[in-house]
C-alpha cells in the first residue's frame, strides 16, 4: 500500500484521547489515527455528505413552481388592501 505524510493539527484534548485509546488497544499512534478514520469516515459520510446531486428544475417545472400563480396573486392583492390597523401609544 502506498502512503502518503499528511500533517494533521489536532488539538490536545483530541490527541490525549488518541494515544488513550492507542495504549487501550495496542496500536501505534499512527494505526490508531488510521483505523479511527476508517471506521469514522463512513458515518460522517451518512450524517453530512448529501443522499443525491440535486438535478436542475426542467424549464415546465420552473414555470410551475416560480411563474404566475393565481390563487396566490388574488390573495396577496387582498391582503394588501386590508387596511392596517393604527398603532396604540400605550403606557
Amino acid at each position: 500500500m502506498k502512503t502518503t505524510p499528511y500533517p494533521l493539527a489536532m488539538p490536545a484534548d483530541l490527541l490525549g484521547e488518541v494515544r488513550e485509546t492507542a495504549a487501550a488497544t495496542g496500536l501505534s499512534l499512527a494505526t490508531t489515527m488510521r483505523q479511527s478514520m476508517r471506521l469514522g469516515l463512513p458515518h460522517l459520510r451518512r450524517q453530512l455528505a448529501p443522499v443525491t446531486a440535486l438535478k436542475p428544475f426542467t424549464h415546465a417545472e420552473a414555470q410551475r413552481a416560480f411563474g404566475p400563480d393565481p390563487d396566490g396573486d388574488a390573495l396577496a392583492a387582498r391582503l394588501a388592501r386590508r387596511p392596517r390597523p393604527e398603532p396604540r401609544n400605550d403606557p
